[in-house]
């Protein structure tokens, strides 16, 4: 840390409090009796994802270290150590004077301001130059994507698909920091584990510390990201073969101690399969969860920051010294297209290696070409284009956040969510929510204003999602039979329903006309009935 300049440290702070500006104004313009939940405005998505780190965070806080899914009503086993980040960080929570909520943004502030020297570790094990090393470490930060581009060249396409510097928060690093605290642990972790290879590369003998230090590294790294070890394991693989058998570096015997930290990434990610393939409810989770690639145009488009100046280093980079950017980058390439369920996944830390590659290119092949004098403005410039992705969502996000009703829980929400909180000791009691594949309904606000489960409420996290959309239109349909209505409360074990304007909105039926439910709760706008 010693070694960490305090410009760094400023920019570090910096960065933290920029990607907490939409949330700080979220929380100061709450209306008066109305409360803000915490999420961002944009991506839309990304507000779910929100609402599923509190659920995970709930479970924390109350010490239930096995993980269920609370969106879906279906009994099924907790499973210990998946989603443990969100878990461990809702045990913290508890233990401070803090709402989930905000317990969430101080850990995002934290390990935003943690990857930015993290990344300065990075860039600095490849660079000498101060010059060099900031130049990389703001490409790794500020920079973003420039499939914007794409609005002005072919209009039509992001119709279908939006640029990805508006909506994929895996491609950048700057975005994850903005939405998701295990996104900047899970860059943390990467740059540790490349340190901590390239350290015992270079060190003489065994030096376990650092093969202990790579298993620390790739453990969490597995409990953040499961799905990890598909990029790591290719990656210090091919690195640790080349030392080994080309450059003969490092001894085979030697080499061999890399097996301690890949068998146990290996034995937890082998878990981590067993255990959702294991139950149909978890097993539908592992179906649903898909994040496939846009097409190659947005990707061309969103690093031409990055491989521009790379491309224009050419050979020089044909150089030891960057074996593993160069090969992070390659697998990254084959694993965005290839057959697997998490393709976007794999995006994130990439932009970690292309930073250090684009500085080297732009240091090497093009600041040379330009007369002197130019070269500072040359370089301010491409940042400042480089970034126009970033800040534009930054901006989007405080701008929206201001205008976003739906991030704010109405005075009768939030009351109905506190009686909720008090009245159902029984967690595992299910309150019928609503909720559709655009995302609209309660059911997601209602898990994180009370960590209790619902029957819907997640694309992702609901099982099997598109009979339980069909049941709740059955549901509140007006000629549907009370017969058909109370055999699905008996089997779905619903002991709760939240009854608002997004239910009233699926169909003309009114409650209060069957007697075998009774209203406990209601307000102008929120209605909640026990089933008899």
């Amino acid at each position: 840390m010693r070694s960490v300049p305090w410009g760094v440290w400023v920019l570090a702070l910096l960065i933290a409090a920029v990607t907490s500006l939409p949330y700080l104004a979220g929380w100061l313009a709450a209306p008066d009796g109305w409360v803000y939940s915490g999420a961002p405005v944009l991506p839309a998505g990304a507000q779910l994802d929100y609402y599923s780190h509190l659920a995970k965070m709930w479970q924390g806080s109350r010490g239930q270290w096995a993980y269920e899914l609370l969106f879906t009503h279906e009994p099924h086993p907790g499973v210990p150590l998946l989603q443990g980040f969100y878990v461990a960080l809702g045990a913290v929570a508890a233990v401070t004077p803090f709402s989930l909520p905000v317990v969430y943004h101080i850990a995002r502030f934290l390990l935003t301001a943690g990857m930015v020297i993290a990344l300065w570790a990075y860039v600095s094990h490849y660079f000498v130059q101060p010059r060099d090393r900031w130049l990389a470490l703001l490409l790794a930060t500020a920079a973003g994507g420039m499939s914007w581009l794409l609005l002005m060249i072919d209009p039509a396409q992001t119709r279908e698909i939006s640029p990805i510097e508006f909506w994929l928060l895996d491609a950048f690093n700057l975005l994850g920091a903005l939405s998701m605290p295990h996104f900047t642990a899970a860059i943390i972790l990467q740059a540790a584990a490349v340190l901590a290879f390239e350290r015992w590369v270079q060190a003489e003998g065994a030096k376990l510390k650092w093969v202990g230090g790579l298993a620390v590294a790739l453990v969490a790294a597995g409990l953040v990201q499961p799905y990890s070890i598909v990029l790591f394991a290719p990656l210090f693989g091919l690195a640790a073969g080349y030392h080994i058998f080309i450059a003969r570096r490092v001894l085979l015997g030697r080499g061999l101690w890399l097996l301690l930290p890949f068998a146990l990434h290996t034995g937890l990610t082998v878990y981590h399969l067993w255990a959702v393939r294991s139950d149909p409810v978890w097993s539908d989770f592992a179906a649903q969860n898909l994040t496939l690639s846009p097409p190659p145009v947005y990707y061309v488009l969103g690093y031409l920051p990055f491989w521009l100046p790379t491309i224009l280093a050419g050979r020089r980079l044909l150089q030891e010294r960057w074996l593993l950017p160069l090969l992070w980058v390659m697998i990254v390439a084959v694993l965005v297209y290839a057959p697997l369920p998490t393709q976007r996944r794999y995006l994130l830390g990439v932009q970690t290696p292309l930073s250090v590659l684009a500085a080297y290119g732009w240091s090497s092949a093009v600041l040379p070409r330009l007369r002197q004098g130019y070269g500072r403005l040359a370089t301010a410039v491409y940042l400042v284009f480089a970034s126009v992705g970033v800040v534009g969502m930054l901006a989007a996000n405080v701008a929206g956040v201001l205008q976003a009703e739906g991030l704010y829980y109405s005075p009768d929400e939030w009351a109905a969510a506190g009686w909720l909180r008090e009245a159902n000791s029984d967690q595992d009691a299910v309150i019928l929510t609503t909720f559709d594949r655009s995302g609209q309904g309660s059911g997601g606000r209602v898990v994180a204003a009370t960590g209790q489960r619902v029957y819907a409420g997640h694309w992702i996290e609901t099982a099997f999602l598109d009979e339980k959309v069909n049941n709740l239109h059955r549901f509140f349909a007006a000629e549907t039979s009370d017969d058909w209505r109370q055999a699905f409360l008996k089997e779905t074990g619903v002991v709760y329903i939240w009854y608002d304007e997004n239910t009233r909105e699926l169909g003309d039926w009114n409650p209060d006309t069957v007697d075998y439910l009774e209203a406990v709760f209601e307000s102008d706008t929120v209605t909640i009935y026990r089933a008899m």
